[in-house]
């Protein structure tokens, strides 16, 4: 079971980096492991995961291990111990970012996908959004009151959290192509 986990999450991140959702060293995947989370080690290159940059910590609370692993580590623990979720995906999706900066506290894509699978995305605001315990606070939160799906933080990105690895993974992909759709439309100056 854990090493087809590994192997799912190295999969993943060559996705994601294939589709642009992350530059070289950016953004982070973890799964539930039992008693413990399995995530991607601080520094890793998603697009050229080893099994050694997959780092298993404590679900429950520190571990020696911490400090290799990705620095939104506790963004993904504070998730996983308020909820059900079993995989959470960060990335950077450039144009998700850039839209983040240009709407509110919400995203509504105009493509009928986007209607379908995200239907409306919040957008979190918060002082430090990487890797702090603010940010921890606002997504395990919401991700309690909300269920999984998809919430973008403002200037920085984008987390999900789900059942599956997999669906997390659509769920990103989908993010950056109806933000892609909408930055386009606004551009052309239609009326949105």
């Amino acid at each position: 079971m854990r090493r087809e986990l590994v192997r799912e999450i190295i999969f993943t991140g060559k996705v994601l980096y294939r589709e642009g959702l992350v530059n070289s060293h950016a953004g982070n995947i973890s799964v539930r492991y039992r008693d413990s989370i399995l995530i991607t080690r601080t520094g890793s290159m998603l697009g050229y995961l080893t099994e050694d940059d997959i780092i298993e910590v404590s679900l429950s609370g520190e571990d020696p291990l911490d400090e290799v692993a990705s620095s939104e580590l506790i963004v993904h623990r504070a998730i996983y111990q308020k909820t059900d979720t079993k995989a959470i995906i960060h990335t950077h999706p450039v144009n998700a970012v850039a839209l983040s900066f240009l709407v509110g506290d919400s995203f509504t894509p105009v493509d009928n996908e986007g209607k379908l699978f995200l239907g409306t995305v919040p957008v979190l605001s918060v002082s430090h959004p990487s890797g702090s315990p603010e940010l921890a606070e606002a997504l395990s939160e919401h991700f309690k009151n909300n269920g999984e799906g998809v919430v973008l933080v403002k200037k920085h990105g984008s987390f999900v959290a789900h059942s599956t690895l997999n669906y997390a993974l659509k769920l990103t992909s989908d993010l950056e192509f109806c933000s892609r759709v909408y930055l386009l439309l606004k551009r052309s100056g239609y009326e949105l």
